[in-house]
């Protein structure tokens, strides 16, 4: 459950994250630098079964995953965790060594996911796509772009959210910053199930990760919460020299 956007602009890159989770889950932890194979890399920590579900490295490698579920298919976990598949190709120096590192997973025990992967050399984007059978990527528009998982169904919030985002794209203007911000606050047209910013009575937007690649550094805005409660005191900023 997670609203992930994107935006390139002027050779920088900004990736926004929306994490949802139910509300009796524990409470994720804020980003660490932590290293692992030598790498530095930057990610928040799952509260429940640690792991994480994005992060940075020194490289400017980025990776983030969502929960994949296919309607009419009830979600179901695995005896392999998702929240490891990060930390184990988190040292991989680009995008393909993390795709080559991802195929060699046994994944027979995983439940479905989507993971993307952001070359810092190229730019590009990668959606890898694990429905518990098999294992398929496409590629991504780098320059900005949009992805929705919910246990509701990813097709039913993908087409709740897609018209609030082509309208942000059809603003007459280029695509800013602010306005991703704006995007996962938003409520449109109301705080629900269906929101970027979501909000139901079992589950809601439970953090926020800004991830923000310059030429010489990643920086990681971690906030505490739902971003429409944007706390001054909840929010946590790391950085990391390239």
């Amino acid at each position: 459950m997670c609203t992930a956007s994107w935006l390139s602009a002027g050779g920088e890159f900004f990736f926004l994250f929306n994490r949802d989770e139910r509300k009796i889950r524990a409470r994720g932890l804020p980003p660490r630098r932590d290293r692992r194979d030598g790498v530095r890399y930057l990610a928040p920590i799952d509260g429940a079964a640690g792991g994480t579900w994005i992060a940075v490295n020194e490289s400017g490698l980025l990776l983030a995953l969502l929960n994949r579920t296919d309607e009419g298919v009830s979600p179901r976990s695995g005896a392999l965790s998702r929240g490891s598949i990060i930390p184990t190709l988190v040292a991989s120096p680009n995008a393909k060594s993390s795709d080559e590192g991802l195929v060699a997973l046994d994944l027979s025990d995983c439940a479905p996911f989507r993971l993307l992967v952001r070359d810092a050399a190229t730019g590009a984007i990668r959606a890898h796509s694990w429905n518990g059978n098999r294992l398929s990527a496409e590629e991504l528009d780098p320059s900005a772009g949009l992805v929705c998982s919910s246990s509701l169904g990813d097709a039913r919030v993908t087409l709740a959210r897609t018209p609030i985002w082509k309208r942000l794209l059809a603003a007459g203007s280029p695509l800013t910053l602010e306005a991703l911000r704006a995007f996962q606050r938003s409520h449109d047209p109301a705080p629900s199930a269906d929101s970027v910013c979501m909000h139901r009575d079992d589950a809601e937007t439970v953090s926020h990760v800004e991830i923000h690649l310059g030429h010489d550094r990643a920086t990681m805005t971690y906030i505490d919460g739902p971003p429409c409660r944007h706390d001054p005191s909840a929010v946590e900023t790391h950085e990391l020299s390239r």
